[in-house]
């Protein structure tokens, strides 16, 4: 993974408007900008800002589900490793962060639904691979923060979305 650079400004990106609101309210000095939920809308939306805003560096933030259950609800990791993993095999691919994070990494699979196989990663998201696939082909250093608000096989009834955005949005006050 490549160094951050001293005078590098990162766009903050989000899924949602609900994950990037706790941070909005806190933060305003910092650039966000909402990019949709899954691969689809992440790309055309990462795709229009690298053409008209030429960023510095773009961090996507949100939720994920944890495959891996030593990690806790509300833990905040960065993404160092980024798998298609609900693709065939054939076509599956896998793209890592250029921006580093004092976080604890993981790797994580971008699934277009649930129920996906772990396939080695600790976490799951819907728009991570669109990212990470546009960042490299743009040389736009990119990282990943994703607080867990879930274990992949819980109910969605069983997820704490407030303690997750809780955790990120302190997260992200205390890096930038």
């Amino acid at each position: 993974m490549q160094s951050n650079t001293i005078n590098m400004k990162p766009m903050l990106i989000f899924p949602t408007e609900s994950e990037a609101a706790p941070i909005r309210v806190a933060r305003g000095d910092l650039d966000i900008r909402i990019c949709g939920v899954g691969v689809v809308e992440t790309a055309l939306s990462v795709a229009k800002i690298i053409e008209s805003e030429h960023p510095q560096a773009i961090i996507l933030c949100g939720i994920a589900g944890a495959y891996d259950r030593s990690l806790c609800i509300g833990d905040v990791v960065a993404v160092s490793v980024e798998q298609t993993s609900t693709l065939p095999s054939v076509y599956q691919k896998s793209y890592s962060a250029s921006y580093s994070l004092p976080l604890p990494e993981v790797i994580s699979n971008t699934v277009m639904a649930v129920g996906a196989e772990s396939c080695g990663a600790q976490v799951e998201n819907m728009e991570g691979a669109a990212l990470f696939a546009l960042c490299a082909e743009h040389k736009v250093p990119c990282a990943q923060i994703r607080a867990i608000s879930n274990y992949t096989d819980d109910p969605r009834s069983a997820w704490d979305i407030p303690a997750a955005l809780d955790s990120l949005s302190k997260t992200i006050n205390t890096l930038f």
